[in-house]
C-alpha cells in the first residue's frame, strides 16, 4: 500500500512538472497585482530637490525584484 501511495505522488509530480509554463504576460500580471498590494501597505516616496515626494516608488521596486520594468 505504501509502495502504491508513493508511486501515485511521484506520478502527479511528473505531471505537474509536465505542463506548460506560465505565460511571461500572465506572470508581469500576477507580479503587477502582488506589487500594487505591497506599494499600498509599505508606501515609500521618493523625494525632490524640495524635500518632498508625492511619487510612490515602491511598485517600481518590487516589480524589479520581479524582474520586470514597471510600466509608469
Amino acid at each position: 500500500m505504501l509502495k502504491l501511495t508513493i508511486a501515485g505522488l511521484a506520478g502527479l509530480c511528473l505531471a505537474a512538472c509536465a505542463s506548460q509554463p506560465i505565460d511571461r504576460d500572465a506572470q508581469r500580471l500576477h507580479a503587477e497585482r502582488g506589487c500594487r498590494v505591497r506599494a499600498a501597505v509599505s508606501p515609500a516616496y521618493a523625494l525632490d530637490s524640495t524635500g518632498v515626494g508625492l511619487r510612490n516608488v515602491a511598485l517600481d521596486r518590487c516589480m524589479r525584484a520581479a524582474g520586470f520594468v514597471s510600466k509608469r
